[in-house]
């Protein structure tokens, strides 16, 4: 965002009082944003989940003091009731985080619905008043469609729906996303050399190879925790991370030229962000088949220029056999720099079982003993030796929480994991 400014004049309806703001460097941009208000002689009042309502004075923050706002109201949907209900002519509001709040096109957070109805509530209410709302979010984000009649967006922005990565993507930087991984456990190394690959002027395009649940996810999940909380060299930060489904862009294309039409939108769109966007693509050498029947053109093919321009930022994710077949392509296979990911042993499985157990005794409500996770890596690796660790050592964890927790058990034990590993044989 160079200069903070929104739509006022004859071209926009002036009863709408939501206007959405981008950013592209949070701070300074919503340092802009409070002198552009305060310049207009209006009273700024900031809200933020982890400390509500603010009132900025001078360029300080001080909790708002009001006798209908307890402690600040954290709680999104108190804070809008609270603007809904106080009419304070010379106030603009500023709302941080609501753009997790409600959510891109589908949303996780389990109130969105609501949150959402309320936004549009408080649009309505707002259009006798004089009061602002300014929702500050990133310069990727894009509103669902069903709020964009109640909202001013950023001038020159697209009143369309979500684009080809909003669509086929899924954004890895993203709070709720990281808020919801496991703790990446003993994957240090591998991360550190994907951020040396990606820092590199020529073949800066990491790929993972490794068998199947030895992990390559949870590098990826590792390194996208690194740039969401700014753990990286200075020229990847800010950087967002998606995860860009082959299957997605294919699914459903019935005629010629579909998927070509799908696949240069998501290249279009990332080629106008290169310096913002990196793209992880699982089980990569798909590319090389993928939309190429009856004579269309591969998407490896139409990837392979603007790969060779460092144009695409790409971290890409296959097994060894897929490896192998995607190097056949040697056009291709020059592009990528292979991060090996090892199966770890049975120490090193344990060590990450203990560190994301505290995830599955939350999820499940009830508790793990150590030597129920010695007996999830010792029994998966002698009785399923066709999979991986720590794969499915986790899987196997899992299932048995599961069904403890189905029986009302607090306490997931040995003879639990050695129960569901007969499961499994018998299955």
């Amino acid at each position: 965002m160079n200069s903070v400014q929104y739509d006022t004049g004859s071209a926009v309806e002036e009863s709408q009082r939501l206007f959405l703001i981008h950013y592209d460097n949070h701070p300074v941009d919503l340092r802009k944003l409070v002198s552009t208000i305060s310049a207009e002689g209006k009273t700024c009042i900031l809200w933020n989940l982890a400390r509500g309502f603010m009132l900025d004075h001078h360029s300080k923050r001080y909790p708002l003091s009001d006798e209908r706002c307890d402690s600040g109201l954290s709680n999104p949907k108190e804070a809008i009731k609270f603007i809904i209900n106080k009419a304070q002519n010379e106030v603009y509001y500023v709302l941080e985080d609501f753009h997790h709040l409600i959510g891109q096109e589908e949303s996780i957070h389990p109130d969105v619905g609501e949150i959402r109805s309320m936004v549009k509530e408080m649009g309505r209410s707002l259009t006798e008043r004089k009061e602002k709302v300014f929702f500050l979010v990133p310069s990727s984000y894009q509103l669902p469609e069903e709020m964009i009649p109640f909202f001013h967006l950023p001038p020159g922005a697209k009143k369309t729906t979500k684009g080809y990565l909003g669509k086929f993507g899924l954004l890895l930087t993203e709070s709720n996303f990281i808020q919801r991984s496991k703790p990446v456990i003993g994957a240090e190394a591998q991360i550190e050399r994907v951020i040396q690959i990606l820092s590199q002027m020529e073949t800066n395009n990491p790929l993972l190879v490794g068998h199947p649940g030895v992990g390559k996810s949870a590098v990826v999940e590792g390194f996208a925790k690194a740039l969401f909380e700014g753990d990286v060299p200075a020229h990847l930060k800010g950087r967002m991370l998606y995860l860009v489904s082959l299957n997605g862009l294919v699914a459903g294309t019935k005629y010629r030229g579909e998927f070509e039409e799908r696949l240069e939108g998501l290249m279009e769109e990332v080629l106008q962000n290169k310096e913002k966007i990196i793209v992880f693509i699982d089980e990569i050498h798909t590319l090389l088949n993928a939309g190429s029947a009856e004579g269309a053109i591969g998407a490896g093919d139409a990837l392979k220029p603007v790969l060779a321009r460092g144009d695409f930022p790409c971290i890409g994710a296959t097994t060894f056999e897929g490896a192998e077949h995607l190097f056949l392509d040697r056009a291709l296979g020059r592009r990528f720099k292979k991060v090996i990911i090892k199966e770890p042993s049975a120490d090193e499985t344990f060590r990450i079982l203990k560190g994301i157990s505290v995830r599955f005794e939350k999820h499940h409500s009830l508790k793990i003993e150590d030597r129920a996770l010695m007996s999830a890596v010792y029994l998966s690796r002698k009785h399923l030796p066709d999979e991986y660790l720590p794969g499915k050592a986790i899987a196997l964890l899992d299932a048995a929480a599961a069904y403890c927790r189905m029986k009302g058990k607090e306490l997931v034990k040995e003879e639990d994991i050695a129960l569901e590993i007969e499961k499994m044989q018998a299955s």
